[in-house]
C-alpha cells in the first residue's frame, strides 16, 4: 500500500519556482504584472482583429453600393470615417516607431560606453597575464629546459664514450625486453 503523502505527490506534481528569462525567481507582483500584460495584450489583439474583420464587412457592403450606383449608405459613410482613422492612427504608429528608434539609438550608445569603459580594461588585463605566462615560460625554458636538454647530452656523449671505450654492451632499461 502506498502512503496517502506519497498519493498526493504523484497527482500533484511539484512545478517548481516560476522563473523569469534570467533564471530568477519571480515574486507574487511580478507574476501578476505579467498575467495583467498577458491578458491585455491577447484583449487588444482580439480587438484587433474584430476591428479588421468589421472594417472588411464594411468594405464589401460599401464596394456593392458603388456597384451598383446607388447613393452613399450608411456603410459606406463608416468606411470612409474609419478609413481616415486609420490614416491617423497610422500616423500616430510612424510617430510612436520614431521615438522608439530614438530610446534605441540610446540604448546603443549606452552599450557602446559601457564596452569601451568596462570590457576594454578587461581585455587589458587579460593580455598582461597573457604576457606574464609568456614571459614565465620563455624564463623557464631559458633556464630550466635548455640546461637540462644541454646536460642530458654531455651525459648521453659520456656514457657513449665510456661504452665504447670499456667494450661493455649497452646494459638494459627496466622497461625494455
Amino acid at each position: 500500500m502506498t502512503d496517502e503523502g506519497e498519493l498526493q505527490r504523484v497527482v500533484q506534481p511539484d512545478t517548481g519556482p516560476s522563473l523569469d528569462s534570467a533564471g530568477e525567481e519571480l515574486t507574487p507582483e511580478q507574476k501578476k504584472a505579467r498575467r495583467v500584460l498577458i491578458i491585455g495584450l491577447v484583449i487588444a489583439g482580439l480587438l484587433l482583429i474584430g476591428l479588421i474583420v468589421l472594417l472588411v464587412f464594411m468594405s464589401i457592403a460599401a464596394y456593392q453600393a458603388a456597384v451598383t450606383g446607388q447613393a452613399p449608405s450608411g456603410g459606406a459613410v463608416v468606411v470612409s470615417l474609419l478609413r481616415d482613422a486609420a490614416i491617423i492612427f497610422v500616423a500616430f504608429e510612424t510617430i510612436i516607431i520614431g521615438v522608439l528608434l530614438v530610446i534605441l539609438t540610446i540604448q546603443i550608445q549606452s552599450l557602446v560606453t559601457l564596452l569601451r569603459e568596462e570590457i576594454q580594461p578587461m581585455l587589458q588585463s587579460a593580455n598582461d597575464t597573457f604576457a606574464t605566462v609568456r614571459g614565465t615560460t620563455q624564463f623557464l625554458s631559458q633556464n630550466m629546459v635548455s640546461p637540462v636538454m644541454k646536460w642530458s647530452g654531455y651525459v648521453a656523449g659520456v656514457r657513449r664514450v665510456l661504452h665504447e671505450v670499456t667494450g661493455l654492451p649497452k646494459g638494459r632499461h627496466k622497461g625494455s625486453r
